[in-house]
């Protein structure tokens, strides 16, 4: 069999896939299906209610700043006054028993001048809080997109691991036709019969799995972006990663939103701690009250009393104080150590996923060399075969081998491609904008200069990268081209996708 008729089948089987599963002309691109992730993930909307609420808790904590007012109004519904002895009391000037149950309505006002810097402490929690949120929310962001960009490219490999196992199915029967055909002319034995038809079974049942597993991936990428995979077009993966593991550990750690968010969520337990002190610390309040009182009695028919005073209370003792203060000091201190390994993990964890990478191009680049190999091998093995120095079952072996190479690429290409992904998520340079050149749809895109906030313009040292797969740009247009510096992006670039 000829390396180009070989092909030739697999490109054919190829194109009936993919035309059998479009549904629709038009070609289906990454960048179309992680908008589409992003607009109908549950995950993510349920993260925005969540940082939602994380605002709207600071917006709560600057109205503590503000004076408390209140309405009160007292009417009483029965009142009975009796006096010991029963005399008729004296008249003393305009007020003249018996008394009366008054109505009482007025108004109060109650500004807080010092309270321990308990609302100071509480509003500082609230928006360490409500940043830490808005990392958290660009997190969950980037996993939305790499769940989304890992099914896709799942729905690729097992769309040519479908293409290979048919082209293997169709080879196969064709040398047990031709073995049959030999059996005919007494050329072949009932053996090589018995063993052509039983790798056609074979074939057959890798086909069916095969089968199977583009089922089950076509229906994840339905779940995740509510759509159904058309003809898809090879992703272009993100090429602004660095060369060593040293760099790409620092940039992760610039840049990794949860790092960030685990220390602000530390920094956030050290204010609740100091707010907790403010129960043994004194407090000063200034009170306005305008209360006015009907029907007080048959002379005096309303009394109004408008007072403004300076309210200051020294706490001696309140049960439970100082171990509510020691609870708060331990969380403090147990949010610290917390975001410390978070950080070494997930530094850890980058410096494993880089090699590992490395690895597996490496790895990728050998089975690309065997398959030209056997290819290769494939050339003159006809010739052999023909001229009797090959038997049945070294052209099915040789036919086997070939597809089970081709399905290994195919699976490590896979792999490869789905660890550059995880770099560059956790390095937070997945984007899907909603507009602009599809070539810079995965390119780490800076938004306007947010406030100043901890953290999150931290920027990593520029260095040539190596250009990856589909990336669409050459050598020395990488080496040329100074990289953008990530930027963490926060909640206004979430408002763009609202």
């Amino acid at each position: 069999m000829s390396v180009r008729r070989a092909r030739m089948e697999r490109l054919g089987c190829v194109l009936a896939i993919l035309a059998g599963s479009a549904g629709a002309v038009r070609a289906q691109s990454l960048e179309e299906a992680s908008a589409a992730a992003l607009e109908s993930s549950f995950v993510l909307r349920a993260e925005r209610a969540r940082q939602d609420g994380a605002e709207e808790r600071l917006r709560g904590a600057i109205d503590a700043f503000m004076p408390t007012v209140a309405f009160t109004a007292d009417r009483p519904l029965k009142s009975r006054i009796t006096y010991a002895p029963e005399a008729a009391p004296p008249v003393v000037g305009l007020d003249a028993t018996p008394r009366r149950a008054p109505s009482v309505v007025g108004i109060t006002a109650n500004l807080p001048l010092f309270d321990g810097f308990r609302r100071w402490n509480g509003y500082q929690t609230a928006r360490t809080l409500a940043e830490s949120g808005r990392l958290l929310l660009i997190g969950r962001r980037q996993q939305v997109l790499l769940d989304t960009a890992i099914a896709y490219l799942a729905v690729l490999r097992d769309t040519r691991i479908l293409a290979a196992r048919e082209a293997q199915r169709v080879a196969i029967q064709r040398i047990a036709a031709f073995t049959d055909k030999q059996f005919e002319l007494n050329d072949a034995t009932r053996t090589d019969v018995a063993l052509a038809r039983s790798r056609v079974q074979e074939a057959e049942a890798l086909r069916l799995r095969a089968q199977a597993d583009l089922t089950a991936s076509r229906l994840d990428f339905t779940r995740l972006t509510r759509m159904a995979p058309e003809r898809m077009l090879p992703p272009r993966l993100p090429d602004g990663l660095p060369r060593s593991a040293d760099a790409y550990a620092e940039l992760v750690r610039k840049a990794n939103p949860d790092i960030a968010a685990f220390q602000l969520e530390a920094e956030a337990a050290g204010y609740q701690a100091k707010a907790a002190v403010a129960d043994l610390l004194p407090k000063v309040n200034l009170q306005f009250s305008k209360i006015a009182q009907l029907g007080y009695s048959p002379a005096l028919d309303r009394i109004t009393d408008t007072t403004t005073r300076v309210v200051a209370s020294v706490p001696i003792y309140e049960p439970g104080s100082l171990p509510r203060i020691g609870e708060a000091s331990a969380l403090a201190r147990q949010r610290g150590y917390e975001a410390q390994d978070k950080e070494l993990a997930t530094l850890t964890a980058a410096r494993i996923a880089f090699a590992r990478r490395q690895a597996t191009a490496e790895q990728y680049a050998q089975l690309t060399a065997r398959i030209r190999e056997l290819r290769e091998t494939m050339r003159g093995f006809g010739i052999e075969r023909a001229a009797g120095f090959r038997t049945v079952l070294d052209e099915l072996n040789i036919r086997g081998e070939l597809a089970n190479a081709e399905v290994a690429a195919e699976i490590v290409l896979n792999e490869r491609d789905g660890q550059a992904l995880q770099l560059a998520a956790a390095a937070a340079l997945l984007d899907a904008a909603p507009g602009g050149s599809p070539a810079r749809r995965f390119e780490s895109v800076a938004p306007p200069p947010p406030p100043a906030l901890r953290r999150s313009l931290a920027a990593a040292p520029v260095e040539a990268v190596p250009v990856l797969r589909g990336s669409g740009a050459g050598p020395a247009a990488v080496g040329a081209r100074a990289l953008p510096a990530p930027v963490l992006r926060v909640s206004r670039a979430e408002a763009g996708s609202r």
